[in-house]
């Protein structure tokens, strides 16, 4: 499949999102209870098997070691990454990805909201702050579930007007709504003269978007941020199940069904270049 092609195909952005909700544990309980009570896998103890297995799985990923040992795969991945890739003193541009922020919404929030991944914004700012690069790209757009919320680019340029950053040095993507979607658009917005980028996201969501970027042609320099796992110990009672943990691990198998879904488009076997 060619990058041309699947841009082209707007529907199989939105039922991949819905398809990996529906994969993500609390997706998985909910799909597991409800067919158990329609009965859709027989009656009597096949019932009783998919109630239990419902809890168990729900259970599972809400440990604390369980979230830890998905998601800080990712981030370890992310680590070794960014130390094989030393940032240089400039590049073309300093590209940041969406997901750190909720936009404003008519009539409710007037203001965009930071969320637990925006040190993104707070990253970017900082190295054109330090000469990294004269132009940042802000790439975010949302689903269109709802017109009154804006897309998270317009929201991020807000919080780099605030940290000093000058309005035309920002390059604004509004539409991406996948790391895919951001790659292309963003290769688009700089033209083909454009080669070397610094690459601001999540340490977790990393590792795919330097493939996909690179598959656009940029030369990727990882710049880790929303460092989640940190290894530290921990008294007994901060292993039992909390929701902080069951919130880490549907975002590592949100990451590593992407991933999935990266590999059976050819990326990997390409080596994430064109």
């Amino acid at each position: 499949m060619t990058l041309d092609s699947f841009a082209e195909n707007t529907v199989a952005a939105e039922l991949t999102k819905y398809a990996i909700w529906l994969l993500s544990p609390l997706g998985l309980w909910i799909a597991l209870t409800v067919f158990a009570g329609l009965g859709l896998f027989g009656r009597g103890q096949w019932r009783v098997h998919l109630l239990v297995l419902a809890q168990l799985q729900l259970l599972a990923f809400s440990l604390p070691w369980v979230g830890d040992s998905l998601l800080g795969r990712l981030e370890d991945e992310a680590l070794v990454l960014e130390a094989n890739r030393p940032l240089p003193a400039q590049v073309d541009a300093i590209v940041v990805l969406g997901g750190g922020l909720e936009g404003r919404f008519d009539g409710v929030r007037a203001l965009p909201d930071l969320n637990d991944a925006g040190d993104r914004v707070w990253q970017g700012a900082r190295l054109y702050k330090q000469g990294v690069a004269t132009r940042i790209v802000l790439s975010g757009g949302q689903f269109q579930t709802d017109p009154r919320k804006e897309a998270e680019a317009p929201g991020m340029k807000m919080f780099m007007l605030d940290m000093g950053v000058p309005e035309d040095a920002l390059v604004i993507e509004d539409n991406s709504r996948t790391t895919f979607e951001n790659a292309v658009r963003t290769r688009e917005l700089l033209g083909e003269r454009a080669r070397s980028i610094a690459l601001v996201t999540s340490a977790f969501h990393m590792g795919r978007s330097v493939l996909w970027f690179e598959k656009a042609g940029f030369t990727v320099y990882p710049v880790r941020t929303d460092i989640r796992v940190l290894n530290e110990s921990r008294a007994f009672w901060e292993w039992l199940p909390k929701p902080q943990a069951l919130d880490e691990s549907t975002v590592a198998i949100k990451e590593y069904l992407g991933r999935l879904q990266l590999k059976v488009s050819g990326a990997y076997e390409t080596g994430g270049s064109q």
